[in-house]
């Protein structure tokens, strides 16, 4: 389970992080910014986030990887859709281990 689960979020990733890498315009450093905000967000609010990944495209927002328990699933997809900037939070979130 463990395989597929990995295997799935490796897919996820590659697909993420594709179209922010061919993305030359300016929208790249507001991006990463948007993605650094949420991150600190996450801090702010105790989420755990060791093992999760953030992108961020044009307000779009994608949760990647998984959390200790099923309440910060919760916890970090409101806490991401509070970010000044955020205009849709995509959550790929699972409660790990």
């Amino acid at each position: 389970m463990k395989a597929v689960i990995t295997s799935t979020l490796v897919l996820l990733m590659s697909g993420a992080m594709v179209p922010a890498v061919q993305a030359q315009t300016g929208s790249g450093a507001s991006d990463s910014q948007l993605a650094h905000s949420v991150r600190v967000a996450f801090a702010r609010n105790g989420v755990n986030t060791s093992h999760v990944f953030v992108f961020a495209r044009g307000g779009a927002v994608t949760l990647l990887g998984w959390v200790d328990a099923h309440e910060q699933v919760a916890l970090a997809e409101r806490t991401a859709a509070s970010v000044e900037g955020v205009q849709s939070v995509d959550s790929w979130l699972a409660r790990g281990r």
